[in-house]
């Protein structure tokens, strides 16, 4: 279970290669990070059928861009809630604080500034109810603030291609 939040963190907040400026935060060729990776993959599988995302959906959340549909909302809140960030409509801070903290370092910048950030993302969804907006809103704070972090493209559509569209059944 660990692996898989780590993984939710890598992909939703912390991971990258900085939009094509040198410097890279996090190793993407590290075999304990791309078994972050596989496991991230492997949730995103699930959730792409739970909430019927499309290839855009999956897409904008690999991107950090914020989703444009209600399925690309719930599949943002299906990856956090997987990965015990989100629970029953609530935040969980600490834990991703503290698993950002194992993956970086509990002292480094990028959980120093994610401490701020998050807050400040929280406050931003107070007094929402409806478990998607909320997820996505966070999840769009989160990426709006923290920029630098974001996946490299080809990281990203190669998780794309491997989610299991084809077996979202029509309504």
């Amino acid at each position: 279970m660990l692996i898989i939040i780590i993984s939710s963190i890598i992909g939703s907040v912390l991971s990258a290669h900085s939009h094509g400026i040198s410097g890279t935060l996090v190793d993407f060729t590290d075999p304990k990070v791309q078994g972050h990776l596989d496991a991230l993959v492997r949730m995103a599988q699930s959730c792409v059928i739970k909430v019927r995302a499309s290839p855009k959906d999956v897409r904008a959340y690999f991107t950090n861009s914020p989703p444009i549909t209600r399925s690309g909302q719930c599949f943002a809140a299906c990856m956090l809630e997987q990965s015990d960030v989100i629970n029953h409509g609530k935040v969980n801070r600490e834990l991703l604080i503290h698993l950002a903290g194992l993956v970086n370092g509990k002292n480094s910048r990028v959980v120093r500034k994610l401490n701020s950030i998050s807050r400040l993302c929280l406050d931003s969804i107070e007094g929402m109810s409806d478990r998607c907006q909320l997820a996505s809103s966070y999840n769009d704070c989160l990426n709006e603030n923290m920029i630098e972090f974001a996946f490299p493209l080809d990281i990203a559509e190669e998780a794309v291609r491997k989610m299991p569209f084809h077996l979202i059944q029509p309504k």
